[in-house]
C-alpha cells in the first residue's frame, strides 16, 4: 500500500521539474505551518506590535520568509509555462476552462492542459496567496513601526480565508486525483 501511494504521488507530479515539486513542497508545509500558527495568535484591530505573544511572531516573521519563496515558486511557473496557461482571462481566451467545467459537470476530472481548470485554479492559488502575503508584510511593517491598522489587519485576514480555502480545495482535489488514479490501476 505505501508503494502504491508513493507511486500515485509520483504520477501526480511527474510533468513537474524536480525543483518545482521541492517548492511545491516548501510552500504547502509553510502554508500549513501558517495556518496552524495563526490559530494561536491574539492580535486585534488594537493589538500593538509590542504586545503580540510568541507564536504571533513565528506566524509574522514566516510570512516574511514565506514571500520570496513564492516569488521564486511563482517565477519558476510561469518560466515553464506561459502567462496565458495559468491566467487565459488576460488573454481573453477561455475556452480551456469552459471545457473543464463541462467535463466536471459529468462528473469525471478534466484533463490537465494549458489554459485549463487545473491551470487557472494554479494561478488563483498563486494570485490569493500573493494577495495574504502582501497584506501581512503590509500590517507588519505598519504595526512594527507602532501604527495600527484595523482596516489592514481584516483584509489580510480576508485573503488568508482565500488562501485557505484554496489549500482545502487544493488538497481535496489532490486526493480525488490519487482516488481516480489507485480505482484505474484496480480495474
Amino acid at each position: 500500500m505505501n508503494s502504491q501511494l508513493k507511486e500515485g504521488v509520483n504520477v501526480l507530479f511527474e510533468r513537474l521539474p524536480l525543483s518545482e515539486k521541492i517548492l511545491h513542497l516548501l510552500v504547502l508545509l509553510w502554508v500549513l505551518m501558517q495556518i496552524i500558527t495563526s490559530n494561536f495568535m491574539h492580535v486585534h484591530s488594537d493589538t500593538r506590535w509590542a504586545d503580540i505573544n510568541v507564536v504571533s511572531y513565528v506566524h509574522a516573521y514566516g510570512g516574511l520568509l514565506l514571500f520570496p519563496i513564492t516569488l521564486l515558486f511563482l517565477w519558476k511557473i510561469i518560466k515553464r509555462r506561459k502567462v496565458s496557461d495559468i491566467y487565459p482571462w488576460l488573454h481573453k481566451d477561455i475556452s480551456e476552462v469552459k471545457k473543464g467545467i463541462k467535463t466536471l459537470s459529468t462528473f469525471r476530472l478534466p484533463e490537465v492542459r494549458p489554459g485549463g481548470l487545473a491551470a487557472v485554479i494554479e494561478g488563483l492559488g498563486l494570485l490569493a496567496l500573493l494577495l495574504a502575503l502582501v497584506t501581512g508584510a503590509l500590517w507588519y511593517i505598519m504595526a512594527s513601526n507602532g501604527n495600527i491598522s484595523p482596516q489592514l489587519l481584516e483584509i489580510h485576514k480576508t485573503s488568508v480565508g482565500l488562501i485557505e480555502i484554496y489549500f482545502y480545495g487544493h488538497g481535496l482535489f489532490g486526493l480525488l486525483h490519487l482516488v481516480v488514479w489507485w480505482r484505474c490501476q484496480r480495474a
